[in-house]
């Protein structure tokens, strides 16, 4: 009996964090959660999930740490905008190209607005966290994208990774 109820209460607390762990996602460093980040504000991905709106495993080529990372919330297109993905060799390393819905483009562009105008009050682009079915995959700057028409073009994968993405979007 006590086997089931440690059963059941591990399935109870594992259940919403896998579901937050998103398909496609665009996630922005400044957003975050506590758990995912120090005193200092620096990235600090955590050993055991952390309670978010949406939490990525930060695996062995991530350049944040071994570790989950958690977020308040996607910016720009998510996987219901992506239409098509290819991967081949890019301006950095290996690129992800997606082709996006009409509300995907635009979700972008909001994005890159927001996105400007921090990097004109900071000095610094901001960093992104390409996460494909729940791992980051790559961290591109946000002015590193490329958006030309409906096509997308994310940096900065490994060749594996890149192929990886590509075939799950």
């Amino acid at each position: 009996m006590r086997a089931l109820a440690a059963v059941v209460a591990a399935l109870a607390v594992a259940a919403p964090a896998s579901a937050a762990a998103p398909r496609f996602a665009l996630l922005d460093l400044h957003d975050l959660t506590r758990a995912s980040k120090n005193e200092y504000g620096d990235v600090h991905p955590t050993k055991a999930r952390p309670r978010a709106a949406l939490v990525v495993r930060c695996a062995a080529g991530c350049r944040f740490g071994s570790g989950w990372l958690g977020f308040a919330k996607v910016v720009g297109p998510s996987a219901g905008d992506v239409r098509r993905a290819s991967a081949g060799p890019g301006r950095i390393g290996w690129s992800v190209r997606v082709t996006l819905s009409a509300r995907g483009r635009s979700r972008w562009q909001a994005f890159t607005r927001l996105a400007a105008r921090r990097a004109k009050q900071a000095g610094v682009p901001d960093v992104l966290a390409v996460a494909v079915g729940g791992r980051i995959l790559a961290a591109p700057l946000s002015n590193e994208i490329r958006l030309a028409g409906s096509v997308l073009d994310l940096p900065g994968f490994s060749r594996a990774d890149a192929r990886l993405a590509a075939k799950r979007l």
